[in-house]
């Protein structure tokens, strides 16, 4: 069967093509008479717009593209589904593009990415999560989204301005971590998982070293071990702990995947958590009540994170605001059964 098209509905409608497409993009040029029963031939036909030509015309794709290190990562693949549910009342759909935690391959999907000319980009981890950003990328943004909208979140570009980040508010929520543990009456307190030069790390060993400054209590540097974010890597940071003569009360892992590595090594070296040693996480991701115990984490606001940063895109799009904000988001801590009273 012969697809419908423009010209067929114009030619039952007695008008031009270009009238039929004016309806199609919500041209005011139309008279509301015209509007109507244009429509209704649209509907009976059950028309749908050539998206390519009808972008053309607009010099939209209702696409936005997103670019993050690993959708395995609860965080990651968490945040991705609320910006799918974000995009779909408005048409829209996002382009997910995984790098792998490979930098080369983030710079290669930016490029194609702004080939296909998506109306907006959202980045998450890799990159704008570095302490100090690869000016190369910077540079990559500078040349081929100077007019297209960014948004990041819980990150940061140095050397750039043109964009609105998102974030938790990660060093905040280290306080309530602190508070919470501190309240328990814990006073050494180890750290385990992340690394140096990732800022959502760097964010929380700094609020502990000012937090030290404030409370009374001891983060020996044995009592550090920065090794990664995977369940593996919160192993082997356990097992390095391990070896030291003095041990914490409490520990602090990065993220739920580090502190669930973590029990694991306690429960093979017949250590009780929380009755001998108590273990925070971060994220409140699955795995978070998979354990035994259920582990005490702090929440992102995920919904929050992802509707706002496709409702930043859309305002940015439609002109209502402009780059350069900065949102934070509180986090909130989730109570369950990895920590006790010392």
């Amino acid at each position: 069967m012969k697809r419908t098209s423009i010209r067929d509905i114009a030619r039952e409608a007695n008008v031009s093509p270009a009238t039929v497409s004016r309806v199609i993009n919500n041209s005011s040029l139309v008279n509301e008479a015209t509007r109507k029963r244009i429509q209704g031939i649209i509907d009976k036909k059950h028309y749908k717009p050539n998206e390519i030509a009808r972008g053309l015309y607009t010099k939209r794709t209702k696409t936005l593209g997103v670019i993050l290190p690993d959708i395995t990562n609860h965080f990651f693949a968490k945040i991705f589904q609320e910006i799918e549910k974000a995009t779909l009342p408005n048409g829209q759909s996002a382009l997910l593009c995984n790098t792998l935690n490979d930098y080369a391959l983030e710079n290669f999907y930016a490029e194609r990415l702004s080939e296909k000319q998506v109306d907006g980009l959202i980045l998450l981890g890799g990159h704008v999560n570095e302490t100090l950003t690869d000016p190369n990328f910077v540079e990559l943004l500078k040349r081929d989204y100077y007019d297209t909208p960014i948004v990041i979140i819980n990150g940061k570009l140095d050397g750039y301005e043109n964009y609105i980040s998102v974030s938790s508010d990660e060093y905040g929520a280290m306080f309530t971590v602190l508070d919470y543990l501190l309240k328990l009456g814990h006073r050494d307190i180890g750290f385990l998982g992340g690394y140096r030069g990732i800022t959502s790390t760097d964010q929380k060993l700094d609020a502990f070293e000012k937090a030290k400054k404030l409370y009374k209590f001891r983060m020996k540097n044995g009592w550090i071990h920065l090794s990664g974010y995977s369940f593996h890597q919160g192993m082997y940071s356990m097992q390095e702990l391990l070896k030291q003569k003095e041990l914490p009360t409490a520990v602090f892992a990065v993220n739920d995947e580090v502190a669930a590595g973590a029990i694991s090594v306690c429960y093979k070296n017949a250590i009780k958590v929380p009755d001998d040693i108590s273990i925070f996480g971060f994220d409140n991701s699955y795995i978070s009540i998979t354990t035994n115990p259920n582990i005490t984490t702090m929440s992102h606001p995920y919904e929050t994170l992802g509707e706002s940063s496709v409702k930043l895109i859309n305002s940015m799009i439609n002109g209502e605001i402009k780059a350069g904000e900065k949102r934070y988001y509180s986090m909130t801590l989730v109570e369950r059964d990895s920590c006790r009273a010392t």
